[in-house]
C-alpha cells in the first residue's frame, strides 16, 4: 500500500525550450541567464547532461564538452505558463497536496488509489496526459511510497521518465543501494558531519536506532528521519523564511561600476516588494559581487531597525557601492535582505517616519490593481528593464514580477 504520489518534471526548464522549439528537440541545450561566454548554465537538457553538462557549468567549458551545444536565454514567463498547464492536468487526475517547487508536486492518496496497481495506473495517466495536453517533451519521473519524503526519494530513483515504488515491506533494505545525499535534506554540511561520526553509507545510517538518530542530527530532526525512512506517514514542518534575495549575471554592456548599481537597485526594488507581501520586516540587508577574473568578493551588511522602506533600503546600499573596488569589473551583483520579524507585530517608534513606512504598501497595493510598475521610485526611471525576472527552482514566482 502507498500513501504518497511524487511527480517531478524532467529537466524541466530545458524541456520547456524543447517544447516550444521543436528544432532543439533530441539536441543539446543549455538555459542560460544570457549567451555570453562569461555566464553559467542554469539548466540542461539530457542531451546536454549526457556530454557532462549540469548547472553550475560555465559556458566556456560546456561549449568545450559539447560544441554543438544550443545555448537558450531563459524565459520565466514561459516556465510559469508550463507549470500551471502541468499543475491543472495533475489536478485533474488526483488533488495535489503541495506544489513543493516550480517542475515538482507531491499528491496524497485516498481510498483504493493507495493500491499499487491502482496507484501505478494512476501514475502512468498523469504521463500520458501531460505529454498529451501539455507537450511530448514535458516527460516525468514519478515516484510512489508510504510518505511524501519516500515518494520523492523514489521519484529520483529512475530519471528520466520513470516510474518507481517503495512499499512498506521493502523498507529499510530498499534504500541501502542509495546514498546519504539522496535523502531530501542531506546536503553537503549534512553529509560531513554523518562522515564525521562514521556514518558514511545508508546501510550504516539505518542500523542507528531513534536515539542515534537524533543524536547524529543533535536535534528532533533526526528522530523524524528515523521514522520517515522507515515508512511512517509524517510531514516534515516547512522551514520559515530565513532571507529573501535576488541575483543576476550582469550582461556585457552592464559590467562597470555604473551598471551594477542600477541592476542591484531594480533588484532590491524587487526584494522590497516581495518582503511586503509576505509579512514581512527585516533587520539586515546585504550586497554581494563578485568580479571578473578575480576570485575575491566585495560584501557589505548592515544592521537595520526593522523596516519595510524601499528608499532606505536604497540608501545603504548606494552607500556600500561608494566603498566599492572600482579597479574590476563587476560579474553578479546580489541582495539580500534577512533577520525578519512579522509586520503584524511591529510597533513604530518615535523615531520613525511612519507616513513613509507605510506608503510604499500603498505603491504595492496601486501595482497590483493597475499593472506592474505603475508608480516606482524616480531612482528606478532608467532601469526598469533591468534584471527581469530568472528561472525559479524552489520558488514559483507571480507572472507580473
Amino acid at each position: 500500500m502507498v500513501r504518497w504520489l511524487y511527480l517531478d518534471l524532467n529537466s524541466f526548464f530545458a524541456s520547456c525550450e524543447q517544447q516550444e522549439n521543436p528544432s532543439l528537440r533530441g539536441k543539446p541545450v543549455a538555459v542560460v541567464p544570457l549567451v555570453a561566454e562569461t555566464t553559467a548554465v542554469l539548466a540542461a537538457s539530457y542531451e546536454a547532461k549526457a556530454k557532462g553538462i549540469k548547472t553550475g557549468t560555465l559556458v566556456r567549458e560546456a561549449k568545450r564538452l559539447c560544441p554543438e551545444l544550443n545555448l537558450v536565454k531563459s524565459q520565466h514567463k514561459t516556465y510559469i505558463s508550463y507549470h500551471q498547464k502541468v499543475r491543472d492536468v495533475v489536478e485533474s487526475c488526483v488533488p495535489i497536496h503541495s506544489v513543493c517547487s516550480i517542475d515538482e508536486f507531491a499528491c496524497e492518496l485516498t481510498g483504493s488509489q493507495q493500491n499499487l496497481d491502482i496507484a501505478k495506473a494512476l501514475a502512468i495517466r498523469i504521463k500520458n496526459e501531460v505529454r498529451e495536453k501539455v507537450g511530448i517533451c514535458l516527460t516525468s519521473s514519478i515516484g510512489l511510497a508510504p510518505n511524501m519524503l519516500l515518494a520523492k526519494m523514489a521519484s529520483d530513483i529512475q530519471k528520466p521518465d520513470g516510474l518507481t515504488a517503495i512499499e512498506p515491506e521493502e523498507l529499510p533494505t530498499r534504500l541501502f543501494a542509495l546514498k546519504l545525499r539522496d535523502i531530501p535534506g542531506v546536503g553537503p554540511k549534512m553529509e560531513y558531519r554523518l562522515n564525521q561520526k562514521g556514518i558514511t553509507t545508508m546501510q550504516q545510517l539505518l542500523a542507528l536506532n531513534e536515539m542515534q538518530m537524533h543524536g547524529a542530527w543533535g536535534s528532533v530532526v533526526g528522530s523524524r528521519y528515523y521514522y520517515l525512512l522507515r515508512g511512517t506517514n509524517i510531514l516534515l514542518p516547512k522551514n520559515k523564511s530565513q532571507s529573501i534575495s535576488h541575483q543576476h549575471v550582469l550582461p556585457p554592456n552592464t559590467r562597470s561600476w555604473e551598471g551594477a548599481l542600477g541592476i542591484a537597485q531594480k533588484l532590491l526594488s524587487k526584494t522590497a516588494i516581495r518582503l511586503r507581501k509576505e509579512g514581512f520586516l527585516t533587520k539586515r540587508m546585504s550586497l554581494h559581487v563578485k568580479f571578473i577574473n578575480h576570485h575575491e568578493k566585495f560584501e557589505r551588511s548592515v544592521k537595520l531597525q526593522e523596516t519595510q522602506d524601499t528608499s532606505l533600503l536604497l540608501t545603504h546600499l548606494n552607500r556600500f557601492f561608494s566603498e566599492l573596488d572600482r579597479r574590476h569589473k563587476p560579474l553578479m551583483v546580489s541582495v539580500v535582505l534577512s533577520d525578519f520579524s512579522k509586520a503584524e507585530n511591529h510597533q513604530f517608534s518615535f523615531f520613525e517616519n511612519t507616513k513613509r513606512e507605510q506608503i510604499f504598501g500603498v505603491v504595492d497595493k496601486i501595482n497590483e490593481k493597475f499593472g506592474k510598475d505603475t508608480v516606482y521610485l524616480a531612482c528606478l526611471q532608467d532601469k526598469m528593464n533591468l534584471a527581469p525576472t530568472a528561472i525559479a527552482f524552489s520558488r514559483i514566482p507571480e507572472l507580473e514580477e
